[in-house]
């Protein structure tokens, strides 16, 4: 298999901070490759390495001579805002082919899920699933060999991801993918890369087979660290008691083995093998447990959207949260999600006796909200948690946490968004409360983090309401699923039915819209229309078997056809 990049010794730091130390990495011709690490491993800085935006301090590149690499961000390009959709794609072919392969764009557009209105919509006003469908598109078009992604799938809903999912596994491209959604990785790739401890640890398996065999890699030196620890005490002690013997009897022979032996502790104390160090951070949680039949209730009501002209959303019949229940809240991005959760938080803060939503008297809630509004940008860290919690050693619970002494003082603003979850984490830790209500709370964390929380709120046996596109985080965390969907509100046996509901969407998308009924056309335009058909059905069957696209080639015989009985 042809190498398309390698690395090998690359050193890198951000300032005082080193990222890399002797990093080698080797992408092949078609891998696909998933590349994890913690929050602030230096992911993102690495693909800027690969891709020539950015020289190491230090190593070697190759790159082979037929690489074409493209990157997809994880946001749109600004400039491209003020373009149209197929003027931003059209943009990328390459220029010889900017002419004449405008029905390049146009299949591009509809595998993508658009339909030909959608064709002429601003960038800036497509939406966020809209625009990652775009990018995706502009990284593929001009047939790379080699993609890189930075976090593809932040802030996408299940119907986009799962989009994606079939489009990856049907590309016939190399692939690096950043990413810290263990389902999607565990679909799309085939072998993983951990970016840990300035360096990588290769594994060619998917994330969850590739994280056992970390584990068991980690677990293993550590064993042989103890071993290796116990050899070199050993030793040590008895160097130091040669040493004594000979000085006390004046005998140079124990002396000369004495100095003998610590040589050779410190050649030991240099050999021995690496531990990891793990992120430094630590997720936690602290609830208190209730003794009650229920925490939340809501019955017979209507929920609206917000603003000055309410619309309805959907209907509750009956919604019981009881102690201990982990509940998953599912739909899609604009059912009403967001709406009943800020609804909850409303009113517990303002009428918690009210009789829309009943909360029982002990109900204490601790709010993650997805957007991380509740923090101030402007207050250190250790001013967060004054303002926020009743009690504490608040710079001693932050070190504990995982964050350096000297950051402590560092304004909000300029965390990273991993941080700023972490901090909101620890805040709802030190208050103690009974329910938590988390909105989307795995978008900004790590794999590692995802996993503390997991055992967290396991081991906790906390009552929790949770909104997550994260598949992995909502199968292990919740015991009850409720779905909106059809405007209204109704629990399902588990989240499969939802998941198999978001996959038939996808399909039905990408069936191309209808056309809408034009005016008879004349001789000529029909002839030209022939010729424009022949020519897409023979492109598209000229394509790999996995790139055709057998629906629009029936669409495109059957217009053939019709177009041929009217000559």
């Amino acid at each position: 298999m042809s190498v398309l990049l390698q690395c090998h010794r690359l050193v890198h730091s951000m300032g005082s901070k080193p990222l890399f130390n002797d990093l080698d990495l080797t992408i092949n011709a078609r891998d696909r490759v998933g590349l994890v690490g913690h929050n602030g491993s230096g992911k993102s800085t690495l693909l800027s390495i690969l891709n020539g935006q950015l020289n190491p301090d230090g190593g070697d590149i190759s790159r082979s001579g037929d690489l074409l690499l493209e990157t997809v961000e994880q946001f749109i390009d600004s400039r491209l805002n003020e373009r149209t959709l197929f003027e931003a794609l059209h943009e990328k072919l390459p220029a010889e082919e900017q002419d004449f392969n405008e029905f390049k764009v146009t299949m591009m557009l509809q595998q993508m899920g658009f339909n030909e209105t959608e064709f002429r919509f601003k960038v800036a006003d497509l939406s966020g699933g809209q625009q990652n469908r775009l990018m995706f598109a502009r990284a593929v078009i001009s047939n790379p060999t080699l993609i890189l992604f930075d976090e593809p799938t932040n802030h996408l809903d299940l119907q986009t991801l799962l989009f994606f999912e079939d489009l990856l596994t049907s590309l016939d491209t190399a692939y690096l993918l950043v990413s810290h959604d263990r389902h999607f990785l565990d679909a799309v790739t085939e072998r993983t890369v951990f970016l840990r401890d300035h360096r990588v640890y290769s594994f060619s398996l998917p994330y969850s087979e590739a994280s056992i065999r970390l584990n068991e890699h980690d677990d293993a030196a550590q064993a042989m660290r103890k071993v290796e620890e116990k050899k070199i005490r050993e030793l040590r002690a008895s160097a130091k008691r040669l040493a004594i013997w000979g000085k006390v009897y004046d005998n140079e022979k124990l002396a000369r083995k004495a100095k003998n032996m610590e040589k050779r502790v410190e050649r030991l104390e240099g050999d021995k093998t690496f531990v990891t160090s793990g992120s430094g951070l630590k997720l936690t949680l602290d609830v208190k447990n209730v003794q009650a039949n229920r925490m939340l209730q809501i019955d017979d009501r209507q929920i609206l959207s917000p603003g000055l002209d309410p619309k309805p959303l959907f209907y509750i019949d009956n919604l019981f949260i009881r102690p201990g229940d982990r509940v998953a809240l599912l739909g899609h991005n604009g059912v009403g999600k967001t709406t009943l959760i800020k609804l909850i938080m409303e009113r517990f803060e303002t009428d918690s006796a009210g009789d829309f939503i009943k909360f029982n008297p002990q109900c204490d809630i601790g709010y993650y909200d997805q957007e991380l509004e509740l923090l101030n940008p402007n207050r250190s860290m250790t001013q967060t948690l004054e303002d926020n919690c009743n009690t504490g050693d608040y710079k001693a619970a932050l070190i504990k946490a995982g964050f350096p002494y000297l950051d402590l003082d560092k304004k909000v603003a300029v965390l990273s968004g991993g941080e700023k979850a972490r901090l909101m984490f620890l805040l709802i830790k030190l208050n103690h409360p009974n329910f938590l209500v988390l909105g989307e709370p795995t978008n900004h964390i790590d794999i590692k983090g995802k996993e503390d929380l997991e055992s967290q709120i396991l081991e906790s046996n906390a009552t929790i309401l949770i909104t997550s596109h994260d598949r992995r985080f909502v199968d292990i965390i919740a015991d009850r699923f409720i779905l909106i969907d059809q405007h209204e509100l109704r629990e399902l046996n588990d989240p499969q039915t939802f998941y198999d509901l978001d996959r038939t969407t996808v399909a039905i998308q990408e069936t191309p819209a209808v056309d809408t009924i034009q005016a008879p056309l004349e001789d000529e335009d029909i002839l030209t229309r022939i010729v424009e058909l022949e020519t897409m059905l023979a492109e598209d069957q000229a394509r790999k078997s996995k790139f055709q696209k057998p629906k629009l080639q029936l669409k495109w015989a059957r217009e053939w056809r019709e177009l041929n009985d009217q000559l």
